[in-house]
């Protein structure tokens, strides 16, 4: 989903722009959907992650700065701990910190065996697919199924018009798109995990965060930047779990801005940058956006605890490291 900031970064003076639809997902959809020619495909995050990775080498020729929402963000620190010559720094919006239950191959309990899946891959079982298409499959790709959902991280629910709606409901009638969906439940988890990925890190870091985001909530953001503690920590409000679609001029001129302070070498003398700097956008409804540089610091009973579990974790694994030296 890109929504208007696609059309704004495209206007944005030296920035040359590229959206990816990820396979299986919007208008990207294999050629060979039985993997009779190609070998056994399966929509995991690895996947996509090479998919991204080749479109870098293929396309665009150069290393890029990748820009990610939610699973996006999660793929976009992906690419840069597995490839990191292919990325010249990342924009984090809300990035989810974990994708997919399965195990990785080779680790899978009982359950998943039982459910002879094969890790995802395509074809999807047809028991599978009858049941998933019988019970749940029409259900969840209702309009007003659909819409309920994004309406519960949107800040601002009325944002969630006809033409986002229309936009997802398209996909879900591609003639491949209930084996997609099978495919990415099945799919295993990256062979990083997401702390392992951080640590893998050598670019750098703008993280764009709603503030009203029921699922990445701040917390996940603060997590983030005690791990990146060099990263740019931007946190717009009001803006829920799809800040560049609910803000998308606020986010545009972050990244504009970020980019290019990053490309000179001055990330701290932009205002919007600084430190404990707070700048106001108006978005094209008219409302305003309030775009805080902070810390990541906690700020409630909740953020504390996990603050402080995390110090004495750390602690303990640095106690345990000198003694085995």
């Amino acid at each position: 989903m890109y929504g208007p900031i696609d059309g704004l970064l495209c206007e944005a003076p030296l920035l040359q722009v590229y959206a990816v639809d990820l396979l299986g997902q919007g208008n990207s959809w294999p050629t060979d959907p039985s993997c009779k020619l190609s070998g056994p495909l399966r929509f995991s995050a690895d996947t996509w992650t090479e998919q991204l990775h080749h479109f870098i080498q293929d396309k665009i020729g150069q290393p890029a700065y990748i820009a990610g929402n939610s699973l996006g963000g999660f793929l976009a620190v992906n690419l840069a701990a597995r490839h990191p010559e292919a990325v010249r720094g990342l924009v984090l919006l809300n990035a989810t910190p974990f994708w997919s239950s399965r195990p990785p191959p080779g680790q899978e309990g009982l359950l998943w065996k039982l459910l002879q899946a094969d890790g995802g891959t395509l074809p999807v079982p047809q028991a599978i697919k009858g049941t998933i298409e019988r019970v749940w499959w029409d259900r969840i790709r209702q309009p007003e199924s659909i819409r309920s959902l994004l309406q519960l991280v949107y800040a601002n629910p009325a944002a969630v018009d006809d033409q986002l709606l229309t936009r997802i409901l398209e996909a879900t009638k591609h003639p491949a798109a209930l084996d997609a969906f099978i495919s990415i439940l099945l799919s295993p988890r990256t062979e990083l995990t997401f702390d392992e990925m951080l640590q893998a890190l050598k670019c750098p870091v703008c993280m764009a965060y709603g503030h009203d985001d029921p699922w990445v909530v701040p917390l996940w953001g603060q997590r983030l930047k005690r791990k990146l503690p060099q990263a740019t920590y931007l946190e717009l409000t009001p803006a829920g779990h799809c800040p560049h679609h609910e803000a998308p001029n606020a986010i545009n001129s972050i990244i504009s801005t970020w980019v290019a302070a990053v490309e000179a070498g001055q990330q701290d003398q932009h205002k919007l940058l600084q430190l404990g700097s707070t700048t106001s956008f108006e978005e094209g409804d008219g409302h305003q956006v309030q775009v805080s540089c902070i810390e990541g610091k906690p700020r409630n009973l909740f953020e504390r605890w996990d603050d402080a579990a995390w110090r004495v974790t750390r602690a303990f694994k640095q106690a345990v490291g000198r003694l085995t030296e």
